[in-house]
């Protein structure tokens, strides 16, 4: 399954969207209700020319009310980007502007639109537009602004949660990046959030590697067997440069050795210029 539609299946669950939503603008309590919320199919807002097709991976609902709609819309984004703020702008504005075509009211449903920053660091990039516009302040000051919502995932209070997924996507994403391994030997986590956590952390390799849609699985496994055979692959790589074709029995080694062995090789790999060289690390 591609990245980006796991973080869309995951999220595209009325349980799960309603619960993240509420955490964001409402404290955690519970104003949106899943029976309330309708996918709208984002293609039909966001295609054009001029438009990336990765727009149409946002997760858009319908929110209905008795007494009022609105429109929901969930991003994630896993890098700072300053041409964000400007962006959202952009796409708001094609969701009013949608509303315009195909309803006809006078009057338009809000839109409550929301940028998950789910990568590593903090997002210190601008979030209106008045902070991205060059000019004297006395004709800044004259201008339209807009301002977009941007949430440190890393951030959340994941009390404010109630669904079980929503709540270990937030606590096991803050442990990842703390790069608390004592944290991540403790996960035990259904497949839906192991495939979220590897999506947001950006592990496609341990995507790979996931099997089936039931069960559960130990996080740490995962991880840090992806993690040795990304550096296996780092090792064997550098030697056939070095090298050339390897000797089946010492690439047999290589792959059997220790991530620490692997680490040792990757300090000294300058230091080696024969297949005895290698040996004296194995």
């Amino acid at each position: 399954m591609k990245k980006d539609h796991v973080l869309k299946d995951f999220f595209s669950y009325p349980m799960r969207f309603a619960d993240f939503m509420n955490a964001l603008f409402f404290d955690g309590h519970a104003i949106i209700h899943p029976c309330d919320l309708h996918p709208l199919d984002s293609r039909e807002i966001f295609i054009g020319d001029f438009l990336s097709k990765e727009r149409t991976h946002d997760v858009i609902m319908m929110w209905e009310r008795k007494d009022f709609q609105a429109i929901l819309i969930l991003e994630a984004q896993s890098c700072v980007d300053f041409t964000m703020a400007s962006r959202t702008l952009l796409y708001d504005a094609l969701v009013y502007n949608m509303q315009d075509k195909r309803f006809k009211n006078h009057m338009l449903m809000p839109v409550m639109s929301v940028v998950l920053f789910h990568g590593e660091g903090k997002w210190n990039a601008v979030t209106s537009l008045l902070e991205r516009v060059k000019g004297p302040e006395e004709i800044k000051r004259k201008q339209n602004d807009w301002k977009m919502r941007v949430v440190d995932m890393k951030e959340m209070d994941e009390n404010l949660l109630k669904n079980e997924d929503n709540k270990k996507v937030i606590s096991g994403l803050k442990t990842i990046w703390r790069k608390d391994e004592e944290g991540l030997k403790k996960m035990i986590i259904t497949k839906a959030v192991a495939r979220v956590l590897a999506t947001l952390t950006g592990r496609e390799d341990i995507l790979k590697k996931m099997k089936g849609e039931e069960g559960t699985v130990e996080m740490y496994s995962f991880w840090k067997d992806a993690e040795k055979k990304g550096k296996l692959s780092v090792v064997l790589k550098l030697l056939e440069k070095l090298l050339g074709k390897l000797t089946p029995d010492l690439e047999m080694k290589i792959v059997n050795s220790k991530e620490e062995t692997l680490d040792s090789i990757i300090i000294h790999i300058f230091e080696i210029h024969n297949e005895e060289d290698v040996l004296k690390w194995l």
